[in-house]
């Protein structure tokens, strides 16, 4: 949905301005900023993806032209996915500056002459796609950034052109770790959950599993799963919450009805001769500091001998 940004500024006329204080007055309005305001029911039933981009919107008014929406914002207003909140900052380039500036609600990125590659959308200068993945690869958790990395290529960018551009920046802190997530992104992954729960693996050393590989059922048809890994005969399911609860995803069918459904399509995977394995795993699951390594053992897949200190690892940086 698309927040509407009611304003008291300049080229409002003067009724509708006082209509627009008095109804902040009385509570109906959330103000975003000096002059602009959006009503407080819609912004309570939009996704942090809409309220960020609002956000975006009603900042940009009055920021120089010069100035580029990047990192967690161009995610926002490229509609790519995210994990966690978008922040309270309004987050632009500007190649006017060798060095970052934050202040109450911006966060400048210096980029020293570099004018990024840009889109504009609802005429504001964003970062490509291409170079959001980058920045944000060099600047943002890793598990942020595998999910934002997968997208881009679901969308059909090439992975040399995110090499190609992370390659124009040197002098980045975090190259080496911004080329393994590269490197690992697929464009298979059909869901943040997917791309976390395989990146996770990835730093445990598990092996490389194949995403969305097809078995044959009895009806002619093929069961998808989110991944397999061959050598053990491991087949992982993300199991969000939302598959069960949120009715865009349920068919028509009740939570119970789904619940029993997923539980005799698990039976059906498990009789596949390739299959010795089953996991299912969740948020908490995959997320850094989860039970994902005892998952993944548990159903056979091998992870490397130095597993436990690279969980631990992960852990430590807050997402």
């Amino acid at each position: 949905m698309s927040i509407e940004i009611l304003s008291t500024g300049a080229g409002v006329d003067a009724a509708t301005g006082a209509s627009t204080r008095r109804a902040a007055a009385r509570g109906e309005l959330l103000r975003l900023r000096r002059g602009d305001y959006v009503e407080r029911t819609s912004w309570d039933e939009a996704s942090q993806h809409d309220r960020h981009r609002a956000f975006v919107h009603a900042l940009m008014r009055s920021q120089p032209d010069d100035l580029i929406v990047s990192h967690a914002s161009a995610v926002a207003l490229l509609g790519l996915p995210w994990i966690g909140s978008f922040g309270e900052r309004l987050v632009v380039s500007d190649p006017a500056r060798d060095r970052g500036q934050v202040k109450a609600t911006t966060q400048r990125v210096g980029t020293a002459s570099r004018v990024p590659d840009t889109v504009r959308i609802d005429g504001i200068a964003v970062t490509s796609p291409i170079v959001t993945a980058v920045d944000v690869a060099l600047r943002e958790h890793p598990w942020r950034a595998i999910v934002v990395l997968d997208a881009v290529l679901r969308r059909g960018e090439a992975r040399d052109a995110l090499l190609a551009e992370l390659d124009r920046r040197p002098g980045a802190r975090a190259r080496a770790r911004a080329r393994d997530l590269i490197e690992h992104a697929d464009a298979a992954a059909e869901s943040p959950g997917e791309s976390i729960t395989r990146w996770g693996a990835h730093v445990l050393g598990a092996p490389e599993p194949v995403l969305q590989h097809g078995f044959p059922n009895d009806g002619g048809g093929t069961e998808r799963v989110d991944l397999f890994f061959p050598g053990s005969g491991t087949v992982v399911e993300f199991d969000g919450v939302a598959k069960y609860t949120d009715p865009r995803y349920r068919g028509g069918r009740s939570s119970q009805e789904v619940v029993v459904a997923e539980k005799r399509r698990e039976d059906r995977l498990r009789a596949q001769h390739d299959v010795r394995g089953f996991a299912r795993v969740g948020w908490a699951d995959s997320m850094p500091s989860g039970q994902l390594p005892r998952r993944l053992l548990e159903a056979g897949v091998p992870l490397s001998p130095n597993w436990g200190s690279a969980w631990r690892a992960a852990a430590v940086r807050a997402l």
